[in-house]
């Protein structure tokens, strides 16, 4: 699958979420101004993809996407650190060609745009997990997912006290397994279930 491929079909999954709150269209590519260097898979990202009104994913896959206009701000509050004195340095921990797309309740994904297919991971508080080894097959198990949490559970995805139904999970990991591989699974059920 292409990254124009996946973006589409993340695009229509999210048109298709009626609780999902704003928009993300796909477009054909236009050219943009990088706030900062983003590398050439995530320049791509956007390149493609149009955000309005700040878009969240809804239910149990919640994730906000930034857009342009906010990415730089975004990074400050996880590449950055305050030092001794007080200013604020670039965290030698951090890997820089790791830019921040969206986030999930105050976690972040980021995406390597130093890699050719942008390796993914989710980062949850100092916690890193590695989600996918590019931006086509995250989104493209993110279209996927979205789609059954929808059409398939209507968002009911959890019982009377806020436990993920375990067919729900079973079928959030049979997506995960298939399209992002073992590791992928594993970073991709800790990132969105815990």
């Amino acid at each position: 699958m292409t990254l124009d491929t996946a973006l589409k079909n993340f695009a229509a999954a999210f048109a298709a979420g009626p609780d999902n709150f704003g928009t993300v269209q796909w477009r054909s590519p236009q050219p943009i101004a990088e706030p900062m260097p983003l590398g050439p898979i995530v320049k791509a990202y956007y390149e493609c993809m149009q955000f309005d009104d700040r878009p969240i994913i809804a239910g149990a896959l919640q994730l906000q996407l930034w857009d342009l206009d906010m990415l730089e701000t975004i990074q400050h509050e996880w590449g950055w650190v305050r030092d001794k004195s007080g200013q604020d340095v670039v965290d030698p921990r951090w890997k820089q060609d790791r830019i921040v797309i969206a986030y999930r309740n105050g976690d972040a994904l980021s995406v390597d745009g130093g890699t050719p297919g942008g390796v993914v991971h989710g980062h949850i508080r100092s916690y890193t997990c590695k989600i996918a080894d590019d931006l086509v097959s995250f989104f493209e198990a993110m279209a996927e997912a979205m789609l059954v949490e929808a059409n398939t559970y209507d968002y009911e995805v959890y019982d009377d006290d806020f436990n993920p139904l375990p067919g729900f999970l079973d079928d959030m990991r049979a997506i995960a397994r298939r399209v992002l591989g073992p590791e992928g699974e594993t970073g991709f059920m800790k990132f969105f279930f815990g």
